[in-house]
Parts: structure tokens; C-alpha cells; sequence
């Protein structure tokens, strides 16, 4: 019998122009991420128990953090 389909060990790519990384952290349903904007790197941890939903909150923190206004205040 075959086992069914695993999850990724590890997800990159690029959201609006900011390459970043995905891994899953120790704890079960945690992922770390990393990405960088100019000159500055961002990393940290985001709970999801699917990897598209760890994705998309990673999306949103790129997209915060490339409001205008938000970068500078930091």
C-alpha cells in the first residue's frame, strides 16, 4: 500500500517582488520564516496546520511590511 501525499519539508518563493522561505518549525504546526526587504531581514514564526495557509500569512506580513509609511516607522 502506498502512503498518501506528504507535506513539504520546506517552501520558497517570491511575493511581490520579496523572495522568502518557509520551513516547519519543531513544534507541529509552526513554520519559520525568513525574508529580506532592502537591506533589512525579517524572520520569525507562523502557526498554520497547512502549509498554503503558513504561505499566505507570510504573504500578508510581506505586504505590511511593504506599505508605504509602515517601513520607516520600524
Amino acid at each position: 500500500m502506498t502512503a498518501g501525499p506528504r507535506e513539504p519539508d520546506a517552501h520558497a518563493g517570491s511575493h511581490r517582488g520579496v523572495h522568502y522561505s518557509l520551513k516547519p518549525n519543531a513544534a507541529p504546526g509552526y513554520w519559520r520564516y525568513a525574508y529580506a526587504i532592502g537591506d533589512r531581514v525579517r524572520s520569525g514564526r507562523v502557526q498554520g496546520k497547512l502549509p498554503l495557509l503558513a504561505i499566505r500569512r507570510v504573504q500578508m506580513r510581506i505586504d505590511r511590511d511593504l506599505r508605504p509609511g509602515l517601513a520607516n516607522a520600524r
